[in-house]
């Protein structure tokens, strides 16, 4: 018999939102909440505090910065064996309890008045080793808190959590340098990480022990040897890695680029060019939360050729506003970082859970390690490229580099196929060892 509108029985079998009915994963997503607006505080306050306090030029802040995103480079791979021959929940704890010592270490030494140039350089680099070990076993345990039908609104979740706090964490940031100092504001992100520490120790759902095949240290090099291949050699994770670093790529140089670009060409001032990024930012808000409608409206793969196409036309944007006065340019940069920043979510979504979808949990760990040194490595380059291209033959022809990038990164997807995905990976696709 059919249920009507206003049956119980009908009230009953609605599906209830993933995090009412999954407490592991509303645990693991709260925590990740916090810790992820506590990070773009220090993006915020780290930088400050080598400026403010120690006179740091470009360059300083440069290194700060570079000393971060290294480790994802060098030592993700590493990661990504440990991940998959150890729990990751216990990985995550450590990695939490770490970061929270390492930039506890700067607000107290600055009261101490011992706070160094070497220690804030040492802590960025720390920080950055265990940025690696928690994403690479981030991204490898939450597919095991979550059914294979709720992978897409679980990466949904984290991807707005992402996007607020990417809008609002460095909006705090500066508020909080301006209130109590760059030192003290870098506290707030230290404690963020306990507060995550305590969410993880809350899970009680039991995690699978890992089952390598060999145990011991020429087993783990072994498996590190391997990884490449064993990544490089399944169709969609190749191509979601070549897609990634093109698209990338074009995106960091497309990002360096127009704050030059605004000051020397539009001749806008700092306050225009503030105004304009965080309004065209504010879009990365609204592709959060229509990620998962547009994914699952589309198919992923088809998802993924509209995002790119997308930012391939935000580039091309750019060079056009020079056509017109100072309130146009205003209008392209607000336009172009607008379409940029709302593809981001909907694309991150597609890419985790197709990665998710197409690796065995036991290799997780050893995808995401591969895949991190070319997503990281490419977002490094861009705006190195972004510069040679500009100081070359200028500013236009850098953007239309970008866009060139973001084009590329649509053959890669049609190339490999991907554009005929859905909502799954068929399992003769899906990586094997």
């Amino acid at each position: 018999m059919q249920s009507t509108a206003g049956d119980p029985q009908d009230e009953s079998a609605r599906p209830r939102s993933l995090l009412a009915r999954n407490r592991p994963f509303l645990l693991l997503w709260s925590g990740e909440s916090i810790s992820l607006l506590g990070s773009e505080i220090s993006v915020v306050a780290l930088p400050s505090l080598a400026v403010l306090v120690f006179g740091s030029g470009a360059v300083g802040v440069g290194m700060l910065v570079a000393l971060q995103w290294l480790p994802f480079v060098l030592l993700a791979p590493v990661m990504g064996v440990v991940t998959d021959r150890l729990r990751r929940r216990p990985l995550m704890l450590v990695a939490n309890m770490a970061r929270f010592v390492i930039l506890g270490s700067l607000p107290l030494a600055a009261v101490l008045d011992r706070l160094t140039v070497p220690h804030l350089y040492l802590a960025a680099l720390l920080k950055g080793v265990f940025d690696v070990v928690f994403q690479v076993a981030y991204q490898a345990y939450m597919p095991q808190l979550l059914d294979r039908a709720d992978l897409v609104d679980g990466n949904v979740k984290t991807q707005l959590s992402r996007s607020f706090a990417l809008v609002a964490g460095r909006s705090i940031g500066g508020a909080l340098v301006g209130l109590i100092g760059a030192a003290r504001a870098v506290a707030a992100d230290a404690a963020s990480y306990v507060v995550a520490a305590a969410t993880l120790l809350f899970i009680r759902q039991p995690e699978s022990p890992p089952t390598p095949s060999q145990r011991g240290v020429s087993a783990a090099l072994k498996d590190i040897r391997d990884s490449m291949p064993m990544a490089l050699g399944n169709r969609v994770v190749r191509h979601l890695m070549l897609m990634a670093t093109f698209g990338n790529m074009g995106g960091s140089l497309a990002l360096a680029m127009v704050i030059v670009y605004a000051y020397e060409d539009l001749h806008l001032s700092s306050g225009q060019l503030g105004l304009a990024l965080s309004l065209g930012g504010a879009a990365v808000l609204l592709g959060a939360a229509m990620s998962q409608r547009i994914n699952e409206r589309l198919g992923m793969g088809r998802s993924l050729v509209l995002t790119h196409a997308m930012l391939a036309l935000a580039f091309l944007l750019l060079p056009t506003a020079v056509l017109g006065g100072t309130t146009f340019g205003f209008a392209i940069i607000v336009v172009s970082q607008a379409i940029s920043n709302f593809t981001m979510p909907v694309t991150n979504v597609a890419v985790m859970t197709l990665i998710q979808k197409a690796t065995p949990s036991d290799m997780l760990g050893r995808v995401t390690g591969v895949a991190l040194p070319f997503v990281w490595g490419a977002n490094a380059l861009g705006p190195v490229v972004g510069t040679a291209v500009a100081a070359a033959t200028g500013n236009t022809a850098a953007f239309l580099l970008s866009s060139l990038l973001a084009g590329t990164a649509v053959l890669w997807i049609l190339v490999g196929g991907l554009h005929r995905l859905t909502d799954e990976v068929p399992e003769q696709l899906r990586v094997s060892a």
